[in-house]
């Protein structure tokens, strides 16, 4: 096995700074997409913020020169396709109708499907309270989804406005597509670095993007310099940093018991989007986001309470 397959185990303090950096740049991540998104169109916004993380993963990638059997490139475009092609543009396109806020509580639901997945491909074992809870947080997410659609409905009669958002269900096939990633992932980390895995994704997702995001070069030069900021902050932090510390924690983790940290990022986006743009989901979304997390709660509650 080649050098590039070691992961080096981190202290209990390394492994949590790692994961609260992790944390922190996602949930900046979801008030940054909904600032640039008015500008950039989802592809645009997808391919600038990947074009960015790939140059500045490019020189640590040409250092170490990792190599991957045949056998593992599927994988390698799967988890980049899944985490980053599909999740960017469905996440970029639903923020266009829903609030920062909004979809990262939807966004919440990826420990549900992660550890579903993890069970079937991963031989996690997947208890009752997860399946109870995974349906107790799609609830909510449906919620999030008729209350977003409702705010922008205020003026239409009660039934007229019951109708789902857009935006909410894209956030929620992302959701789906980062807990596939997840699972991706981990098959490789078995045998690749972290940083080689991570890295490598992202390259094939730059390459699988750039049909979505013509005029990007038009589209930086006409965006307000804010806009443009957030998509480099976008490719800086959430897209490199965020994803190879992430990486390095999966290493180190079980798929299940780790995406429980990604609860926090909801309330997190929640703040930050009010203290940074003013917005807050409407009360109907935070019902449903507090159902949606007491559901992921429930779904990961200890062993013992099921006895």
């Amino acid at each position: 096995m080649s050098p590039t397959s070691k992961n080096k185990p981190q202290t209990r303090t390394q492994l949590t700074l790692v994961i609260a950096v992790a944390i922190f740049s996602w949930a900046l991540a979801w008030v940054s997409i909904r600032a640039a998104v008015s500008h950039y169109s989802a592809g645009q916004l997808a391919l600038g913020r990947y074009l960015v993380a790939s140059l500045v993963l490019l020189p640590l990638f040409v250092i170490r020169r990792p190599q991957f059997a045949p056998r593992d490139w599927l994988l390698l475009f799967g988890a980049g396709v899944s985490g980053f092609t599909i999740y960017n543009l469905c996440i970029n396109e639903g923020e266009k109708t829903i609030t920062a806020g909004a979809a990262a509580l939807i966004a919440s639901t990826i420990p549900i499907f992660a550890t579903f997945l993890a069970q079937l491909f991963l031989g996690e074992k997947t208890r009752v309270s997860t399946w109870i809870g995974g349906a107790i947080a799609i609830c909510g997410v449906l919620l999030i989804a008729l209350g977003e659609e409702k705010t922008k409905g205020a003026s239409q009669g009660l039934l007229a406005s019951l109708s789902i958002s857009k935006g909410a269900i894209l956030v929620l096939i992302a959701s789906i597509g980062a807990a596939v990633y997840n699972v991706f992932q981990k098959l490789l980390l078995r045998r690749y670095a972290s940083l080689d895995v991570t890295t490598t994704a992202i390259f094939c997702a730059v390459l699988t993007l750039i049909p979505f995001g013509g005029g990007l070069t038009t589209a930086v030069q006409t965006a307000p310099a804010y806009a443009t900021w957030h998509l480099i902050i976008l490719g800086i932090f959430p897209g490199a940093l965020g994803y190879v510390l992430w990486s390095q924690a999966l290493s180190q983790m079980p798929v299940a018991k780790l995406v429980v940290y990604l609860y926090l990022i909801a309330p997190l986006s929640i703040l930050l989007g009010w203290l940074m743009l003013g917005e807050l989901p409407s009360t109907l979304a935070l019902w449903g986001g507090a159902l949606a997390l007491g559901g992921v709660i429930y779904s990961n509650k200890p062993q013992k309470a099921e006895k």
